[in-house]
């Protein structure tokens, strides 16, 4: 238990305890203070029942005599389900909030329920006693003004039918007896004034009367005689109770139900043999009870049920077992009854307690216990003002637990699936619809049940887990405490097997009264590991002002695995095209709550990853589905350069021409274990055309990677072959002169492809030579060097009268003169020749 005050804080350890004035909140939140409180009026030792008697649109929960209100409790000590029923009453205050069933009724006797009912002066009740069987009692609130009205079967034989109905009709009340004197019997609550009105069913049978509904000053009722179950109607005299119509005409029977006045006119659904059930109108007259509107039940499946007044209008139910069910409206003609709404049919599958409330202008449609949740209609009675009123709470399958009217509005109790209650209030619009107040909850089987107006307040029924049942009073109050309260809280675990839960409660807000917090949860103990538990907490002020909060909290593992070891980026090397297999380092992944961690890797551990970049993936996932993740690029990179090119290093030519030779090699194709693509470039092409010398062909291989090799190939140009050299024929020189003459012959010739020949003589022009036979040798050398060699014959003859032939030849003419000159000459020759035959000397 703890104390709060206006400044509080949630924390999942701590709350702090303190007094002040000024709200504050964690996180800056701001909780708005409810606009009511809740009080306890009293512990109830019995259950009380304030919950609507669906039997009747007459079967009130409570009623209310002189300022004080009247309910009903089962007892304590009786059987569940049992319809046994005693007698309280309060007047909204602890100190006159009691069991008046032992100071009004005699020992043993029990009230039935739904037959609570008040005049203005008197309360009415059936109770059964063993001395006086099932009559019809009334009461002033005194010992002395409680007695059974006219014990109408004396002794222990029951005066009045089981579940017989009680209608109040002014000052008096009409019910239907047991026996078969009469059908029909009115009381003022004295003897002489609780009478028989009418024998509706001459004979032994029994009218079996019902279904009371008042128009004006008469009453309408359902009640079978000879003609079979049909439409009634009385004053409260014997002349004034009449049959108003046989609706299914001849011995059948109609069956008048859903009777419900709007204004002058009542309204009912029966059958009248032809049109199935179908809704009717009747102002009291047999010509004045007609058909309004027919839905052909017998075909469609759709019938007419749970009918209301809303003005001047009469708004209606119709059900189908075929298609969705409907609202309908009629103002009693043919033209004025419409359609205003589909409802969805599983919102009315099985018994759900469908009932219709009145509040201010509108009216309120409640489906109770439907398999969609507990479902809240509005309508002003036109199509566009019909419509499903949202869920109140977040949480979804609320359960109304109680619906009044109430400050102009409508008053709703609706309890969650986790068991909370709140108490709502609309006026049929959203802006409308808010919160009033938590209520009484975490006790499963005393929710809160009922919900009644009493003197501006609201009171209902409920247990907690320190109250089994208590009459609860709810009324307008700022200053009221008010909890934060989340419908479902997770709390952190510390430990592999839950939570360790001290001081936790939920956020708090007061007014300027200090407040104290208890819960059902005991501090320190263990909050099992994904177990929901529903604790409730308590917070009250010194004036005795309520406010409940009920969470559903569970341990959760909200703490996702560590990967302390995650790399930012990783670059691994290619093995081959495909690239490389890849092994997730050690991550050191750890969780402090779950003892088994799933790891997924993507991709998988082991995997060959390709060239380029890879996202890898690593999720460690705790048992609880916390997941951390570890991400980081897994670059795969082919770093091996391609092989050489160059399948030779050198290539050697011999020069075509001048300009040099065109060289080749063996194409060249690098391989690559990595790459599909290897690019090769150089710096000159196989084929080209190269100039003599030495030129270096640079290649370079490179791979798809940017991974590159160079290779180098040398072309050498060379001219290696001698020019070609041709000598002259063998000549002969002769000379006049004894001692020779000087070296004189033709050029040689000679051609080279590549360069120019120099030609070189040996011996050279005008070289003495003596007379004789001489060797000339030419010598051709080309810009290489390369050199041809060739020979020829160079006789050197002496004559000695070549001389005079050459000196002479001008004067020697071809006359005689001339002849004998040539003569002279050719003698001097002829001597010089004997004496140097073949350059030697003659003796």
């Amino acid at each position: 238990m703890g104390m709060v005050s206006g400044r509080a804080w949630l924390s999942a350890l701590a709350v702090a305890v303190a007094v002040g004035a000024a709200p504050a909140f964690a996180q800056g939140s701001s909780v708005q203070m409810d606009p009511m409180t809740v009080r306890r009026v009293a512990d109830v030792a019995s259950e009380p029942r304030l919950e609507m008697d669906f039997r009747g649109p007459d079967t009130r929960p409570t009623v209310e005599l002189n300022g004080r209100l009247y309910f009903l409790a089962t007892p304590g000590n009786v059987g569940s389900g049992s319809d046994v029923r005693e007698l309280w009453v309060t007047d909204g205050t602890s100190a006159d909030t009691r069991s008046v069933q032992e100071e009004l009724l005699p020992p043993d006797s029990s009230i039935d329920p739904g037959s609570l009912r008040a005049t203005p002066h008197r309360l009415f009740f059936i109770a059964t006693s063993p001395a006086t069987g099932r009559e019809l009692w009334t009461s002033d609130g005194t010992r002395e003004g409680t007695h059974v009205t006219r014990e109408l079967n004396p002794g222990s034989i029951h005066g009045v039918a089981s579940q017989s109905p009680v209608f109040v009709f002014g000052d008096s009340v009409l019910f239907v007896p047991a026996d078969t004197q009469a059908d029909l019997w009115k009381s003022d609550g004295t003897a002489e004034g609780t009478v028989p009105i009418k024998d509706i069913y001459p004979g032994f049978a029994r009218a079996n009367a019902g279904g009371f509904a008042r128009v004006g000053d008469t009453v309408f009722f359902a009640a079978e005689n000879e003609l079979g179950f049909e439409l009634w109607r009385t004053d409260g005299t014997e002349a004034g109770t009449t049959l108003v119509r046989d609706i299914k005409a001849g011995v059948g029977d109609a069956y008048p139900e859903n009777l419900t006045a709007v204004g002058d006119t009542l309204y009912f659904t029966a059958d009248d043999g032809q049109h199935g059930r179908a809704v009717w109108k009747s102002d009291g007259t047999e010509a004045g009870t007609v058909l309004v509107k027919d839905f052909n039940t017998a075909s469609t499946g759709r019938m007419p049920t749970v009918l209301a007044a809303l003005g001047d209008a009469l708004v209606f139910l119709v059900r189908s077992s075929e298609e969705a069910s409907q609202l309908w409206r009629t103002d009693g003609t043919d033209a004025g009854t419409q359609q205003l709404a589909q409802l969805p049919n599983p919102m009315l599958n099985g018994y759900s307690g469908q009932s219709f409330v009145t509040a201010g202008n509108r009216l309120y449609f409640v489906s109770r216990g439907a398999t969609l949740g507990d479902s809240l209609w509005v309508t002003d009675a036109t199509a566009a003002g019909t419509r499903r009123l949202p869920h109140p709470t977040a949480y979804g399958h609320e359960s109304v637990r109680g619906v009044a009217p109430w400050d102009d509005g409508l008053a709703v109790i609706v309890t969650t699936e986790t068991g909370a209650s709140e108490l709502w209030r609309t006026d049929g619009t959203d802006a409308g619809t808010s919160r009033l107040t938590r209520l009484p909850s975490g006790k499963e089987f005393a929710l809160p049940t009922g919900l009644v107006p009493f003197q501006g307040a609201l009171l209902t029924t409920a247990g907690d887990p320190w109250t089994p049942h208590a009459l609860w009073r709810m009324e307008r109050d700022d200053a009221a405490p008010t909890f934060l309260c989340p419908a479902a809280q997770d709390m952190p675990s510390n430990r592999p097997e839950g939570t360790d839960l001290l001081h936790y409660r939920p956020e708090l807000r007061t007014g300027p009264e200090q407040a104290w917090i208890r819960t059902t949860f005991i501090d320190g103990r263990l909050l099992p590991l994904n177990l929901p538990i529903a604790v409730t907490y308590q917070a009250w002020d010194a004036q005795g002002r309520l406010t409940y909060c009920t969470t559903v909290l569970t341990s959760r593992d909200l703490t996702a695995p560590d990967i302390h070891n995650c790399p930012t980026a990783l670059t691994l090397n290619a093995q081959s095209p495909r690239g490389t297999p890849f092994y997730y380092p050690n991550l050191g992944i750890g969780d402090e709550t779950s003892r088994d961690v799933v790891i997924t890797f993507s991709p998988t551990n082991g995997s060959v990853l390709p060239l380029g970049t890879t996202q890898a993936n690593v999720t460690a996932r705790d048992a609880s589905g916390n997941e951390s993740t570890c991400s980081f690029p897994i670059t795969v990179r082919d770093n091996q350069a391609p092989g050489r090119a160059c399948k030779v290093n050198e290539v050697r030519v011999e020069a075509e021409g001048p300009e040099g030779a065109h060289a080749f090699w063996p194409d060249l194709t690098p391989g690559d274990s990595i790459s599909s693509q290897v690019t090769v470039t150089s710096t000159h092409a196989s084929g080209d055309l190269f100039p003599l010398g030495l030129t270096r062909v640079n290649v370079v291989s490179t791979d798809d990677a940017g991974n590159s090799t160079p290779c180098e190939i040398q072309v050498r140009v060379r001219d290696s072959r001698p020019p070609m050299l041709t000598c002259p024929e063998d000549q002969t020189l002769t000379t006049s002169v004894m001692s020779g003459t000087r070296a004189e012959y033709p050029s040689a010739s000679a051609s080279d492809t590549v360069s120019e020949a120099e030609l070189l003589y040996s011996p050279v022009v005008g070289t003495p030579l003596a007379p004789g036979l001489h060797s000339v040798q030419v010598t051709a050398i080309d810009a290489a060097g390369n050199a041809s060699l060739c020979n020829f014959q160079l006789t050197v003859e002496y004559d000695p009268t070549s001389g005079m032939r050459q000196g002479l030849g001008c004067s020697v003419g071809s006359g005689p003169e001339s002849a004998m000159g040539w003569v002279a000459l050719v003698a001097l020759a002829w001597t010089v020749s004997r004496r140097l035959k073949d350059g030697k000397p003659r003796g």
